[in-house]
């Protein structure tokens, strides 16, 4: 669906850019713009910049950026319209009564479909043949309203149950493959959750978006998790189980588990900010949206064995990087939150939460793993292991307060420590510089204009364009006839036509006119070009990019002409020919 500038501009007044990103970011006054620490990538400093004048942002960071609808583009993980129509219902606004774009109409008809399979599997849970899945559920210790609550389902040991029942729905097998509810095997179709018990998984707005299956089969060969594939509206990196009930808790701290069981043992104890990641560790996109939603800390609560301790480590690294406080809990007596809540009760986890040591605690702990502190050389080895560890804490309190338990541990002076720290740090940051320059000397991959590593002082020139033309549509006719091929790298041609198309059409250019036409990542670009202040007002500069964009194209086409047969050089010259008149 196209909407009308009006109506864009309706949305943008209804949503103010800094209004919006508060909802999301804490942000602060930094001199003519708001700043915060980016939320799509992770940093330890503020680099992402909302410019209420303009009403759009930007990050030095990582390029995201864009106006409001982009913004909540990329943190909502949603397409253009659904975007818009987020903003509408955010501002008071009516959707225009015009029919769905194709990619809106299929999320809106995923969304609608799993939310049918998900009132199919809960029937069946409390059916007949849905016995052993309820009796699974039981035996767990979940009462009947934590299963309701959570949406919990049987699917039954059956190729076609969930398949038929959809079909006489009017949905289509292609349509369903899609969705990830049934498979599509060289056009032969069957259900792809059997026999198990359904974790259906809700996005942040309480969307079933995916599902979750544990099996009562008790052959080795059948996997005992299987979770719905990727589609148009699951992400598993982008998701979280149960954060749509516990992103609205009281408690001011995530606990974040390995699984559905966990979380869902935890909540109906009373711990209603038990969240966990979808079959994998924590992602770098899952701790930004963990971090933007108002807790203070998180308190992670993985399995003792070797997966569960590299999931914990990977996961204290990526909370720091977003400024996540973390504690990590140390379950005794149990072999998990579910069976310690059975044994010990409810009090007695909180109490152990009370107790959970910081992340910095744990990984000193962890460092005399398999050591000996009663021998001299293992003494030694957890030393050299602390003094690298140490020289990697950012914060000089933090440094002084574990040198301190560090020496009393191994009975060495603190001073001795504090040196041998102060040369690793040392040590650190000259090879950290040295990694820095050889980074730099480095052209990195531009994922959005792959063409500029290979012509850069074309791409500049298409860029100082593209800026003079946003801020100066009076002269875009004069500018345009003097480009009479147009630009040269793909991405930078589609943001010269669109301009031109706006301009020809009355519009006074926009970036937020951008959107419906280029993706969130494209749009980051854009605003990064249209705010290239060198570019915007310079008459001599723009000349001297015309001049080399007009020159590529000239010695391309020599070099074509050069090689072209007789008959094919006639053809082009008359071209050129009717090109003129």
């Amino acid at each position: 669906m196209r909407l009308s500038e009006d109506y864009i501009r309706a949305i943008h007044d209804a949503n103010d850019i800094i209004s919006v990103a508060q909802s999301y970011v804490e942000l602060k006054r930094s001199g003519s713009t708001q700043s915060c620490r980016c939320p799509f990538h992770s940093e330890k400093t503020p680099s992402c910049h909302f410019y209420e004048s303009t009403q759009s942002f930007y990050c030095f960071g990582c390029g995201a950026g864009g106006d409001v609808i982009t913004f909540i583009r990329l943190i909502e993980n949603l397409d253009y319209m659904d975007a818009v129509r987020f903003l509408a219902q955010r501002g008071g606004l009516p959707m225009p009564d015009e029919r769905d774009s194709e990619e809106t109409a299929h999320r809106r008809r995923l969304y609608e479909m799993n939310r049918e399979a998900g009132k199919f599997f809960h029937r069946a849970l409390f059916s007949p043949e849905g016995a052993a899945g309820l009796d699974y559920l039981r035996r767990r210790g979940l009462s009947d309203h934590t299963i309701k609550r959570f949406g919990l389902g049987f699917a039954a040991d059956d190729w076609h149950k969930l398949h038929f029942h959809m079909k006489n729905l009017g949905y289509t097998d292609f349509e369903l493959a899609d969705g990830s509810l049934i498979v599509n095997r060289n056009n032969s179709f069957y259900d792809k959750f059997r026999n198990r018990v359904m974790f259906p998984i809700f996005d942040t707005r309480g969307n079933v978006a995916a599902f979750g299956g544990r099996t009562l089969s008790e052959d080795k060969n059948t996997a005992k998790y299987l979770n719905s594939a990727e589609t148009p509206i699951y992400h598993k990196s982008d998701m979280l189980f149960a954060l749509n009930i516990a992103k609205n808790s009281k408690a001011d701290y995530f606990i974040v588990c390995e699984g559905y069981m966990d979380v869902i043992s935890m909540h109906q104890a009373g711990f209603d900010s038990a969240i966990a990641s979808l079959g994998t560790a924590l992602t770098e996109r899952q701790c930004n949206i963990i971090s933007r939603l108002g807790k203070k800390e998180v308190v992670l609560s993985y399995d003792s064995d070797e997966a569960g301790q590299k999931a914990t480590a990977r996961a204290i690294n990526l909370m720091n990087d977003v400024g996540m406080r973390t504690r990590v809990l140390k379950i005794n007596g149990a072999k998990d939150p579910d069976e310690f809540i059975k044994k010990y009760g409810a009090e007695a986890f909180q109490g152990i939460i009370n107790k959970a040591g910081g992340s910095l605690e744990y990984r000193l702990d962890k460092l005399s793993e398999g050591l000996s502190l009663e021998n001299g050389d293992d003494a030694s080895e957890y030393l050299k292991r602390a003094v690298k560890f140490l020289a990697e804490v950012p914060s000089p309190i933090d440094r002084e307060v574990f040198i301190s338990k560090i020496a009393r541990r191994t009975e060495v002076s603190a001073s001795t420590l504090k040196t041998a720290v102060e040369q690793e740090i040392r040590h650190n940051n000259f090879y950290d510089h040295k990694k820095e320059q050889r980074d730099f000397a480095r052209v990195p991959e531009d994922k959005i204009n792959p063409e500029s590593r290979k012509m850069p002082k074309v791409e500049r020139a298409e860029r100082g364009i593209l800026c003079f033309m946003f801020h100066n549509p009076d002269r875009v006719a004069e500018l345009s006839g003097s480009l009479p091929n147009g630009l040269i790298t793909e991405f930078d041609k589609r943001v010269y036509i669109k301009l031109l198309d706006m301009i020809k059409n009355g519009q006074n250019p926009d970036i937020s006119a951008f959107n419906e036409e280029f993706s969130a990542a494209e749009m980051g670009r854009i605003t990064q070009i249209m705010g290239d202040s060198p570019f915007a007002y310079d008459k001599d500069a723009v000349k001297e990019y015309i001049e080399v964009i007009n020159e590529k194209f000239s010695s391309a086409v020599e070099k074509s002409v050069s090689e072209m047969t007789e008959e094919e050089l006639e053809k082009w010259l008359e071209r050129q020919r009717e090109r003129k008149k």
